[in-house]
């Protein structure tokens, strides 16, 4: 019965009992299914939901319907969606939360057209339809279009369109983005300033700005804050390299860590590795909730943080006691035997392995190879190379890190052949084959690879900026070296990390002036800035300058490169007494700090000194060969052959497996008694090395650069279109220095002279000598020659070089593998040390 009024008379209209009935089931069924499809879709069960759909869809309504669309969204099930699309009627599809449940499934789908089309159609359009649509589009990785629509359609937003429009402007992080965040804040309603979740968002986009102070004040000034405000403010911190802040946070911490902080702080402790983050990374492990020991992200943070810390055995227990590993896991554990340069159990472990190798674990086994560098692992690499997928071709990270190892092996046609394969190159790429090249000493070719790269308009980055930053260090030719400076846009030369090159590529180019003024404009010199500045101190011989700046170094910023950097200064210039105040002040001397003040005791002739330093650490370390190698250096300059044998001998009883250490210890030891005339003994111990190991000795090579064309030579070179006329003018230089008391030092010469040689032109086929001579054929010749070795400068050559400037009224500067020597009108900035 229906009762209605119209005017002063009351209607009343019986309808018959069936259709009453009809009414009455349809509603039941349609409450009924809507109750089922709920909870069903709630506990994530989508296809039985969808089941009992198809059932009863003869009495669904636009809720049921809604659930329907729901649940094709969450499979996904693009095919069977668009079946309910086409049941839905005209009055369903201008409902407002069917048009947005649309809209979310077709993203879910891929089916950005159809989503974007439906959006359009609709005239008037409710916040919560913006919100899914901005998140289907972040979802996509598009979230320039979220702040498109967002200015097109200057809506006011609400809580959830709010979060997405910050996390795009997050995603984006442009100066574009930086303004419309900015204007969100400022335009935020009243109501929203006591939302969590905007606030939360606010913070996070906030930190992705890098503004933390900002985001700080936004952290305090909230009353109530949640475990994800914290998060919010820990995910910044790390995300600004702030993990100091993010162990303080946790400290004050009011909430039980959830398993997001504990990621959080895990990752936090792995980066800071002091007596603070072991302690808090230890009560993280002892307080860890039960319900966490199955996460597996937990556990494998966990291992890389024990890893971090060098607690191997803890690493490896959690490893053995983790019931489900996926390759993620494998992943830690092998980064950690990296990390801690146990490159043989990265290759146990990974025979063990019971899954695929991905692309992470390309990358970590490539990279166990390459510092091993044995044949297990030259043989581990080429098999991972040939079984490795065709699609990974194309993958640049996987694909550089196999080019470093090959190029690790000297196997540079096979880098060069996997380079040609990838079809599409980036910055990594390249980057990958100038590192090898520069390692390899093909320094000119760094140089067109460079120039190609810019050829296939492949834009440098700041990786491959520092590595040609690092190749002209190399060089150390300040010409060259300013072509690459000029190519630097300027937001990458603000860098700090190219700055700190910079710093150290021009004093290796023997422009201390140009590191000291890019030093001096730091407002905030960090470690790294502070170490390139020394060590530039210390190859132009200033080591009165490099003590002061080491000195100005805070006690706890020291490192171990910057009390390396400050004891070789002092190793170069001399200052014995200042080498010795300093290494007595280190707390912690380290391998490399005691190899270090070993070599500028015998660099100094201070032998007994020296030998009582490597006693003293061999008392509690095992031996070490860079330390009988600098005291072997040191006893070749002086040509003490005696020392020299002696040492060398317990270095074979010692090192037997160390084929590069004998390789270069023979290699001295011959040309200490070449020095003093024993040709037949140097001989014999040469005829010996290369019965042993083969003939591998180090090619001498030198650059020089003549209008801005790099230019090499080995020693004795005839390839050169103008070789003729450079031995002429070696020729011409040999009479004048004969002329003027120069005698050619034949102690110099480190094998026998040929019957058709003499002293002489052993010695005037020098590659240094002969880039000198290359110079002076140029018209005019210059008044500053800058020429880079890649060994150090015999003594025949140093003392002929001082002459010259002499005679020729010139400079020149000549960078060796030791220092860098500034000749002058007959004299040489070293002192004749070196």
């Amino acid at each position: 019965m229906f009762c209605g009024k119209s005017s002063l008379t009351i209607r009343c209209v019986f309808l018959p009992l069936n259709e009453i009935s009809t009414v009455v089931t349809a509603r039941h069924f349609s409450t009924t299914l809507n109750a089922r499809m709920k909870k069903l879709i709630d506990s994530k069960r989508y296809r039985q939901a969808l089941d009992i759909f198809d059932k009863q869809s003869h009495a669904a309504d636009d809720f049921a319907l809604n659930m329907a669309l729901k649940a094709c969204s969450n499979l996904p099930d693009y095919r069977r969606g668009l079946e309910i699309v086409r049941q839905l009627s005209p009055k369903s599809l201008n409902n407002p939360f069917i048009q947005t449940s649309l809209v979310h499934f077709y993203m879910k789908s891929g089916d950005l057209k159809s989503a974007i089309g439906l959006f359009n159609s609709i005239p008037v359009k409710m916040n919560p339809l913006y919100t899914t649509l901005f998140k289907g589009l972040i979802s996509m990785k598009k979230s320039k279009e979220v702040l498109n629509l967002y200015e097109q359609n200057k809506m006011k937003l609400d809580e959830g369109a709010f979060v997405m429009v910050s996390k795009a402007c997050s995603e984006i992080c442009d100066d574009r983005a930086k303004r419309i965040g900015k204007q969100l804040m400022d335009d935020l309603p009243e109501d929203l300033k006591g939302s969590e979740k905007v606030m939360n968002s606010t913070i996070f986009m906030l930190m992705k700005f890098g503004n933390v102070d900002e985001a700080e004040k936004l952290f305090r000034q909230m009353k109530h804050k949640t475990i994800y405000t914290y998060g919010a403010m820990m995910k910044g911190y790390n995300d600004n390299k702030k993990f100091e802040k993010t162990l303080d946070l946790f400290e004050t911490l009011p909430f039980v860590a959830n398993e997001a902080i504990y990621t959080m702080v895990l990752s936090s402790c792995s980066q800071v590795r002091d007596d603070r983050a072991r302690r808090i990374g230890k009560q993280l492990i002892d307080n860890l909730p039960e319900d966490l020991k199955g996460s597996e992200n937990v556990m494998n943070l966990t291992i890389f943080m024990l890893m971090k810390f060098g607690n191997v055995v803890e690493a490896e227990q959690l490893f053995r006691q983790m019931k489900h590993k996926s390759i993620y896991t494998y992943g830690a554990l092998m980064k950690g035997y990296n990390d801690n340069e146990m490159f043989e159990k990265v290759l146990d472990l990974h025979v063990n392995m019971p899954m695929a190798v991905d692309e992470v674990m390309y990358t970590i086994l490539f990279s166990a190879c390459t510092r091993l560098f044995n044949d297990r692992a030259l043989q581990t690499g080429k098999e991972l190379l040939r079984k490795m997928n065709k699609s990974y071709y194309n993958n640049n990270i996987v694909i550089t890190s196999a080019i470093h190892m090959l190029m690790k092996f000297d196997l540079v046609n096979d880098a060069e052949r996997l380079f040609r394969q990838v079809k599409t190159k980036s910055a990594l790429t390249y980057h990958g084959m100038i590192n090898g090249y520069s390692r390899l000493d093909e320094l000119d070719k760094c140089f067109q690879l460079f120039d190609q790269m810019k050829s296939d308009q492949i834009l440098p980055n700041e990786v491959v900026f520092l590595s040609m930053i690092g190749v002209c260090a190399k060089i150390g030719i300040r010409s060259v070296s300013q072509s690459i400076v000029d190519q630097i846009p300027a937001d990458l030369k603000a860098s700090q990390n190219i700055q700190n090159a910079l710093i150290s590529m021009w004093g290796k180019n023997s422009s201390i002036g140009k590191s000291k003024e890019i030093f001096e404009s730091l407002s905030d010199p960090d470690v790294v800035a502070y170490n390139s500045m020394i060590n530039s101190y210390g190859l132009n011989g200033m080591g009165v300058e490099a003590v002061e700046l080491y000195r100005r170094i805070p006690v706890d910023m020291r490192d171990e490169v910057s009390r390396i950097c400050a004891l070789n200064a002092c190793s170069h210039a001399g200052l014995l007494n200042e080498c010795r105040h300093i290494f007595d002040q280190i707390p912690h001397k380290t391998i490399k700090i005691v190899t270090t003040m070993v070599d500028c005791l015998s660099r100094l002739a201070m032998f007994d000194e020296a030998e009582s330093v490597i006693e003293d650490y061999e008392k509690t370390n095992p031996p070490s060969s860079a330390m009988h190698m600098a005291l072997l250096s040191g006893a070749r300059n002086v040509r003490d052959s005696n020392l020299s044998n002696r040492i060398y001998k317990k270095m074979q009883q010692l090192f037997p497996d160390e084929k590069d250490t004998l390789i270069a210890g023979s290699v001295l030891l011959s040309n200490i008694y070449s020095s003093i005339g024993d040709h037949h003994r140097a001989g014999d111990i040469r005829t010996n090395r290369i019965k042993q190991f083969g003939y591998n000795v180090k090619v001498a090579l030198s650059w020089t650069s003549v209008n801005n064309q790099l230019v090499r030579f080995k020693a004795h070179d005839h390839s050169h279109p103008q070789s003729e006329e450079i031995y002429e003018e070696l020729q011409r230089l040999s009479c004048e220095l004969r002329e003027h008391g120069h005698t050619f030092d034949s102690s110099w010469i480190t094998r026998p002279v040929k019957e058709d040689e003499t002293v002489e032109s052993v010695l005037c086929g020098h590659s240094e000598k002969l880039a000198i001579a290359f110079n002076f054929i140029q018209q005019p010749p210059p008044s500053i020659i800058q020429i880079s070795k890649n060994l150090r400068i015999c003594g025949d050559c140093h003392a002929a070089t001082k002459l010259i400037t002499k005679l020729r009224r010139c400079e020149i500067i000549i960078r060796d593998a030791n220092r860098i020597h500034h000749f002058s009108n007959g004299e040489c900035s070293c002192q004749d040390h070196f």
